[in-house]
């Protein structure tokens, strides 16, 4: 501590801050060092700082990323510097790199003071911050790693005030061992060869257009598996940052690596891009407020749905994705390559698949992010679970609607495949397309929602709902083509003897009632109990309807079955004729051969007889068969009704019973309230009789004034005595008045205090009057109730 101390009192001496923390800076390091998982995001961190300080509508920003140059021309180039423009004066740098301070808005995204520091020491073991104000105003900051100790995280920076820039940073590396240290390991070991690399970013810097500007030089960059080092950070950057970021505008410029950047990533990759406005209440949950369609207080965000035909060929990456951006620059802050289960939907096999892609926007900031900006932290919130729900459940809502109006258009998942893949050359060829933020979408409007039984939001009137195609989607499906009716080709047949065909005896299902349970998911909600007991009346009367079908389908099946057998019988009978008489032709052919034509007829009706029983008995047989099924499913529900009703009464009794406990509670409570009534009501008849019968006080009261007004007259009398004497001599007369008149004064003075004491007492007994018939009237509209 005394050695940090010392190093503290040194730069003060000498004119120049140190940003020193007394936490341990070591620690403190190694923690920046494990936040992100790749380079990349590491960058995206100082990407978002320098977006904040340069994103404007009324301001051209412009971020360049380009490699820092070695120290010689021969070395290979293994640090990155990142510069931005600025649209407002630049604090003291002293302030920015205090640690875990920080005074950003909401509604932009590097708000943890942590963003620089964290990023940089992720990236390099020495990072050099460098600002320009206007008129050429430089302050440099130094992000160290040897300088950390146990005892504190030192951040030293100073700023330069003289214009002779090299002999004020060299008398500083003199005074100051940490900014000599600092500058040697930039200069590979050589103060010089640092200071000559530090006065080249400070000359570029002085030469632009702009009045200010922000400069972080990592040196140095640490590659954590990257095995192309800096080329491949910043080409991997280059295809990573369109996505990343949803708003930027057109006359903001990003170079990465001398190529200017295009951020137009979803308007030329999704196709029938529509566009929804939601209300999400953070703090009740749709499945018990009353307002939930739309809640009276709420966050608004921008949800957008299309399909991506890059995505939807790879075989394993076409499923329903959401991507969560958040802040006015559009920050990605949470991506989900499979979140139909997020969402509420169905994820078996292909279903929401085909490259649906889910965006919400969260423009002004309203969800919590993690210090990395890498997750949504609801838990920061103290209803954080049902904002997810809420939010999850009206996304769910929009993209059920969405994908089933295309999956009906094309009619199987297939064909919408297809269509999806088709549009993949198109947009390929889109140049300037509309940005989200600004594009006016199509849509589907005059929608009606409502909670289904697995508290799932779903709308009402999808098929009869308003869909609005508008001209800034740009890249549209085609209306898929009529079906062909299909003719059959007539074939050449044998002609077959035609068979009877059974009777068949259909008993139409009657037209179901309209149930309690309709009734139920129509209304509104009502209170726990009133709900229990429409979903009890619902579930048994539902159960007897089904019930009664079941029996009168099982009578069909007997009727059928009685039937077939009957004409089983009478087919019988009919082929025992036909046996005999084909017997006595036989005989009679035996003596004669002159029948024998009828005798052939016979043979046929025999055979044609013989097939009909045969036939007749595979329908007796299946029949059977359904008989016996029909009769095993009637059996097997109506032990399952028989169950589910004895439960259903089981919970209708302990209902019944805790009603009644709950009603024996109001029952003796009311009786109390009707004993405390009658008190009251006793206490303020008495006092009323206080008030009215009460004579003497009333008379004290009056005898008081009228002494006080007799006071005031003798006054008044003695006061024109004594001015009708002024010019008299006599002295002891005049006295005498005197002390008459302050005697009546006194004595007026008294029964003055007396009256306004009984006139106060009065007052506070008409209040107490008052409260208890308040009390009374509030009792008496309880026992009313």
């Amino acid at each position: 501590m005394n050695s940090l101390k010392h190093q503290d009192d040194e730069y003060h001496a000498h004119g120049t801050p140190m940003s020193t923390s007394h936490i341990n800076g070591e620690g403190l390091w190694a923690s920046w060092t494990r936040n992100f998982i790749s380079p990349e995001l590491a960058l995206l961190d100082l990407f978002d700082n320098a977006i904040d300080a340069t994103l404007h509508p009324q301001f051209n920003g412009k971020i360049e990323v380009h490699r820092d140059p070695p120290l010689n021309s021969r070395g290979r180039a293994d640090g990155i510097c990142l510069k931005n423009n600025c649209f407002r004066a630049i604090p003291e740098l002293s302030t920015v790199l205090t640690v875990f301070g920080s005074e950003k808005r909401c509604d932009q995204i590097g708000e943890n003071g942590v963003g620089v520091k964290q990023a940089c020491a992720a990236l390099s073991d020495l990072s050099i911050i460098i600002t320009m104000n206007e008129g050429n105003k430089f302050s440099v900051g130094f992000l160290f790693k040897e300088l950390q100790t146990s005892d504190g995280c030192l951040i030293p920076s100073f700023t330069l005030k003289s214009d002779n820039v090299v002999e004020e940073i060299t008398q500083i590396a003199k005074e100051n061992t940490q900014f000599n240290s600092s500058m040697k390991h930039y200069g590979g070991g050589d103060f010089h060869s640092g200071l000559e690399r530090l006065l080249a970013h400070l000359e570029d810097l002085s030469n632009q257009e702009e009045d200010r500007a922000f400069l972080v030089v990592l040196h140095r960059i640490i590659h954590r598996g990257h095995g192309g080092g800096v080329k491949a950070i910043m080409e991997s950057l280059s295809k990573l940052l369109p996505k990343t970021y949803l708003h930027i505008p057109d006359n903001f410029e990003v170079i990465i690596d001398s190529k200017k950047l295009s951020f137009k990533y979803w308007e030329q990759r999704l196709t029938e891009i529509h566009k929804f406005t939601l209300k999400i209440d953070p703090n009740h949950s749709f499945t018990m407020a009353q307002d939930w369609h739309y809640p009276n207080h709420g966050h608004f965000v921008c949800l957008f749905l299309g399909f991506d035909p890059f995505r939807a060929k790879v075989e394993n990456d076409n499923k329903a994705s959401l991507l969560i951006y958040s802040r006015k620059s559009g920050r990605l802050v949470k991506e989900i390559e499979d979140a139909r289960g997020q969402l509420g939907l169905s994820s078996g096999g292909t279903d929401f698949a085909q490259g649906l892609t889910v965006i919400l926007d969260d423009l002004h900031g309203n969800l919590p992010l993690t210090p990395t900006k890498q997750d949504i932290a609801f838990g920061q919130e103290a209803c954080g679970k049902i904002h997810e729900k809420n939010l999850m459940s009206w996304m769910g809502a929009f993209s059920h609607l969405y994908y089933q109006h295309f999956l009906e258009m094309y009619g199987t998942k297939a064909e919408l495949k297809a269509e999806v893949f088709s549009h993949e050359v198109e947009l390929n060829k889109l140049r300037s397309p509309i940005s989200l933020e600004s594009g006016n979408f199509s849509s589907f409007e005059e929608l009606t929602f409502k909670v289904s039984r697995q508290d799932k939001i779903r709308c009402m009137n999808r098929k009869k709902a308003k869909w609005v195609s508008r001209s800034d989607t740009l890249v549209k499906f085609r209306k898929p083509a009529p079906a062909l009716p299909v003719k059959s080709t007539p074939t050449l047949r044998a002609p077959v003897a035609k068979k009877r065909k059974a009777m068949k005896s259909v008993i139409q299902a009657p037209k179901r009632s309209r149930l309690m349970h309709d009734v139920m998911m129509e209304a509104p909600r009502e209170d726990a109990n009133g709900e229990i007991r429409i979903k009890e009346e619902a579930s048994v009367e539902s159960n007897d309807f089904k019930l009664k079908l079941r029996e009168m389908q099982l009578q069909s099946v007997q009727k059928k079955f009685f039937d077939s057998n009957k004409k089983l019988k009478e087919q019988s009978k009919e082929n025992e004729v036909l046996i005999n008489q084909l017997e006595e032709a036989r005989n009679v052919r035996k003596g004669s051969h002159s029948n024998t034509k009828e005798v052939d007829l016979l043979k046929a009706e025999l055979v044609t007889a013989r097939d009909s029983m045969q036939a007749l008995r595979g329908q007796l047989t299946q029949t059977q068969e359904e008989l016996r099924i029909t009769q095993d499913k009637v059996g097997y529900e109506k032990k399952q009704w028989f169950e589910k009703s004895q439960r259903t009464v089981r919970e209708m009794e302990i209902r019944t019973n805790s009603l009644r406990g709950e009603n024996e509670s109001l029952s003796f409570r009311l009786q109390n309230l009707e004993v405390e009534k009658e008190n009251l009501n006793a206490q303020l008849e008495l006092q009323k009789s206080q008030l009215t019968d009460n004579p003497d006080q009333s008379l004290t009261i009056r005898k008081l004034q009228e002494e006080k007004q007799n006071a005031f007259e003798t006054i008044h009398n003695l006061r024109q005595m004594l001015d009708a004497r002024v010019g008299l001599n006599n002295q002891d007369q005049q006295e005498e008045l005197q002390m008459q008149l302050s005697a009546l004064q006194s004595k007026c003075n008294e029964q003055q205090r007396d009256l306004e004491k009984m006139q106060s007492d009065n007052s506070k007994l008409r209040e107490y009057s008052r409260n208890l018939q308040q009390t009374y009237e509030s009792l008496k509209s309880i026992s009313g109730m």
